[in-house]
């Protein structure tokens, strides 16, 4: 699953070292057996019945240290909410039937022929129809990113950001879940914990999986001198010229010539972001070169998130790993290395 063993432990309450199980199979046909599940641990998500007349699930997989894998099929339905906080990414194949899948901007309906890839702590729940099934998997963020460098050989790059939903109907796609796929079989038939092979096709999955999965476009904020409005070329190099510094988009508008709402209007028109989307994206990227930078080496993260305008660290954390992948301290550490 990862190597967050003491968060898995605190969040079941036990003392134990966690080990990953290496093969697991469940057959839930009532209340007590989720319950029995959930109090168990192990998993990283608990799971509950839609239904408490005769529920049916099943669910089979297994996990090593950087990834678990499993296959899920019910007739009734379930309800699944995480239960660790620890730096994964989730994916799931939707092979039958249909999820509302619930984060942090709201809920997004997966049906059958569709994949989603979001990290655990953007999941909220996923509900399952009747009739559902998935091939599920979770990748530690450290891996993941190892296999990117190792993929592209750009050491000094964040990890690129995925699509969240995609269509399997693409030869790059139908490969990964049959990949996925083989896995399960694997683990079903083959237990033992001295399996050579499986860190090899953990590593392979990787690479197919960034090589195939589609990669959300990051805007490409144009020059200046392409910009067609002229009030918009005013209003950024204002904000290019002010970034470190406190202003409001009324002192941009009034810049730029134009109401705050026609400021509105052109960013989204001309940059496809509003002036505050791209005030954030601009002060972000500042904080990334500066974490990429020798200069900056023994400047605090949390200085050079307060010097571009970031006054809280969570909420500057969560923006900065949703923009690059990775957390501010993994850029410092991959880059200056």
């Amino acid at each position: 699953m990862s190597d967050t063993n003491s968060r898995l432990l605190k969040a079941h309450g036990s003392e134990s070292v966690w080990r990953p199980q290496r093969f697991f199979a469940h057959k839930l046909q009532s209340v007590r057996e989720f319950e029995r599940l959930n109090d168990g641990g192990g998993l990283a998500v608990n799971f509950y019945p839609v239904s408490r007349v005769s529920p049916q699930v099943r669910v089979e997989g297994g996990q090593s240290r950087s990834m678990s894998l499993w296959l899920t099929q019910s007739d009734t339905g379930f309800l699944t909410v995480p239960t660790l906080e620890a730096d994964l990414f989730t994916i799931r194949f939707v092979t039958n039937g249909q999820m509302i899948r619930r984060n942090w901007r709201g809920e997004q309906v997966v049906t059958q022929g569709y994949a989603t890839f979001s990290a655990l702590e953007d999941v909220r729940s996923g509900e399952a129809s009747s009739g559902f099934s998935a091939i599920s998997s979770t990748i530690a963020r450290a891996s993941l990113l190892a296999s990117y460098h190792a993929l592209e050989r750009k050491l000094d790059r964040p990890l690129p950001v995925l699509e969240p939903l995609t269509s399997i109907d693409n030869l790059g796609m139908r490969a990964l879940l049959l990949s996925l796929e083989q896995m399960q079989i694997r683990l079903r038939d083959v237990r033992t914990a001295d399996d050579l092979f499986f860190p090899l096709l953990e590593e392979i999955v990787s690479y197919q999986l960034l090589s195939a999965w589609p990669r959300a476009p990051v805007a490409e904020l144009p020059a200046t001198g392409s910009l067609t409005a002229a009030h918009v070329r005013r209003a950024v190099d204002y904000i290019e010229a002010h970034l470190a510094m406190p202003f409001r988009l009324a002192d941009v508008a009034a810049v730029a010539g134009v109401s705050v709402r026609m400021l509105q209007m052109s960013f989204k028109r001309e940059l496809g972001m509003t002036p505050i989307e791209f005030i954030i994206e601009r002060r972000l990227q500042h904080v990334h070169r500066d974490l990429c930078s020798e200069t900056h080496r023994d400047t605090s993260i949390a200085e050079l998130s307060r010097r571009w305008g970031f006054a809280h660290m969570s909420d500057f954390a969560q923006r900065y790993r949703r923009r690059f992948g990775c957390t501010p301290s993994e850029t410092r550490r991959d880059m200056l290395r």
